[in-house]
């Protein structure tokens, strides 16, 4: 089965269903003009062959990994020609996890983006020199859930940068300008 329109746009329901019905009764008998019994359910069969089913694809399944794997390329290469070509199109105010989905924009993006909220749950961000990350607005607190500092932040912090809560000279975490800035989350900022 041809996956190319999968991997660049999201299919409607209906679609997918169509082409899995006709896809389910092809497997049973290669007769399109009268019904068949299926003996097997249609769960069953989309299991893998270690759970005991058959291996069958669920194709709306199988479109969201798709279009899943295409948002991570892009999150994961930028550089690469897809990445740069979208994002030069789509994403100028914010960074790719964070960019917003106009209304006049194309079924591919719209699809990609549909994608993006897939990974986006288990997705966290490495501090590496923390000038590519901002307190406020980024999930860095932790790699395992998607956690940034909470509350109103100060007219001054509201742009800061993580590296600025680094110290210059040594590239440890400054105390005093952690507790100062978000103590609450001090605890947390020293466990990276």
């Amino acid at each position: 089965m041809r996956t190319y329109t999968m991997t660049c746009f999201k299919l409607p329901v209906s679609l997918t269903k169509c082409i899995q019905s006709a896809l389910t009764r092809f497997r049973w008998d290669g007769n399109d003009e009268k019904r068949k019994v299926c003996w097997i359910a249609w769960l069953k069969l989309t299991k893998s062959r270690k759970e005991g089913g058959l291996g069958f694809r669920d194709l709306p399944s199988f479109n969201n990994a798709l279009l899943a794997k295409v948002s991570w390329r892009i999150l994961t290469q930028p550089t690469c020609l897809l990445a740069r070509i979208l994002l030069s199109n789509y994403c100028h105010e914010a960074p790719f996890l964070d960019c917003k989905i106009p209304t006049t924009v194309s079924h591919g993006w719209r699809g990609i983006c549909e994608g993006r909220e897939l990974i986006k749950p288990f997705v966290g961000k490495a501090i590496g020199d923390g000038k590519s990350t901002r307190v406020w607005q980024d999930p860095w607190l932790s790699l395992d859930d998607r956690t940034a500092p909470i509350g109103p932040p100060t007219e001054e912090a509201q742009n800061m940068l993580v590296a600025e809560l680094m110290s210059p000279h040594t590239g440890n975490w400054d105390i005093d300008k952690i507790r100062t800035t978000i103590p609450e989350w001090e605890a947390s900022i020293l466990e990276i």
